[in-house]
């Protein structure tokens, strides 16, 4: 016999709930469309004044409020799952369906949350385009120029390099200033909000291989405090795009790079040119190996060796959570307007290299 479903108790009240969620994810879909849109009203004027309230609420505290939020969703719904699940088998349908309803009304509210607060900035206009980049036009040769030029910047950088007075805590704070005085360079940036911290524990965010995260919920920066010295830099400027309003992978390491590359701080402009290289070096690997060991090869001893040492401290952490990690956020980038996914990160190649041809015009 068919179950009956009763729509007293407030059941209607979660339906037209539901019915309101299902029309603004129509309208932000719609919205999604129209890049133009977006940029103009959401990430120049929008986005700038709503961040207060997670600055207000959160920047000034120490620890990841994220982190908690993540684990206190995470419980949340996992309850509400199982205890539907139970409600079933036990044949308590109007339990069931109230729980149920409140599962969908979360996991739709998260995601409605989610573009409003923070998402929708996938949507705007590209920065090649705000910037005039050409990338189109560009070929192998153009690699190997640039990658020419870099290497020996690399290796004259490291050996100015003085590796014990890096420090993390330090350069946090003056990357933060950095970014907040970014108007003139940047003015696609929203600088309401602009603090990195570190999160409730970088061992256990090292074994999901993540030098760094932003939280779209409570629009926090975190940055693994046990990462590698040599790139901490650039991924502290990376992540802080990401909080100023951009949203794109390839266009946060792009602006990684932009600060840091003419930096006063040697440690900063390594950093710059350190990442830079690894993403400048990737196609050369994929379609010419000879090509590629013969510029490896042109990389100082020093630099050689801090790309060895970074590649051993993420090895003692390869495992389930790594490879777990890496299919669930390459799935999310391909839900969000960036379908190579994962492979999102190396194309800021094509940024940087369109940028020397720009300026080389």
């Amino acid at each position: 016999m068919k179950p009956k479903v009763n729509l007293k108790n407030g059941n209607k009240s979660y339906f037209i709930a539901i019915a309101v969620c299902l029309v603004v994810m129509f309208a932000l879909s719609w919205i999604k469309q129209s890049p133009a849109f977006i940029e103009q009203y959401y990430s120049r004027q929008f986005y700038p004044v709503f961040s207060y309230l997670p600055k207000f609420l959160f920047g000034w505290l120490p620890f990841s409020v994220g982190d908690i939020c993540y684990v206190l969703l995470s419980g949340s719904l996992l309850w509400l799952a199982i205890s539907s699940v139970i409600a079933l088998v036990k044949r308590k349908w109007e339990i069931a369906q109230k729980r149920l309803m409140r599962l969908v009304l979360v996991l739709l509210g998260t995601y409605i949350y989610f573009y409003v607060s923070w998402g929708l900035h996938y949507y705007r206009i590209p920065l090649q385009q705000q910037l005039g980049l050409q990338i189109d036009t560009i070929v192998q040769e153009d690699y190997i120029e640039i990658l020419d030029r870099y290497i020996i910047e690399i290796n004259q950088l490291r050996e100015q390099l003085d590796t014990s007075i890096m420090d993390k805590p330090q350069a946090r704070q003056a990357l933060q200033q950095l970014m907040d005085e970014s108007g003139d360079r940047l003015p696609m940036l929203s600088r309401t909000q602009v603090r990195a911290k570190q999160p409730l524990s970088s061992e256990l965010v090292s074994y999901f291989t993540v030098t760094g995260y932003f939280n779209p919920f409570t629009q926090e920066v975190q940055v693994n405090g046990n990462m590698p010295k040599t790139s901490y830099p650039f991924t502290v400027v990376h992540e802080l795009a990401h909080q100023m309003g951009i949203g794109f992978e390839d266009e946060c390491n792009f602006i990684a790079f932009l600060m840091l590359r003419d930096h006063s701080n040697i440690w900063y402009r390594y950093a710059a040119y350190y990442e830079t290289v690894q993403y400048l070096l990737r196609p050369l690997y994929f379609e010419d190996k000879m090509l590629y060991e013969s510029y490896v090869a042109k990389l100082s001893a020093d630099v050689r060796r801090d790309y060895a040492e970074e590649r051993l401290f993420w090895e003692q952490y390869y495992g389930a959570f790594n490879r777990l990690t890496n299919v669930f956020y390459g799935s999310y980038l391909r839900h969000n307007n960036q379908p190579e996914g994962m492979a999102r990160y190396s194309l800021m190649s094509r940024l940087v290299i369109a940028w020397e041809k720009q300026r080389s015009s």
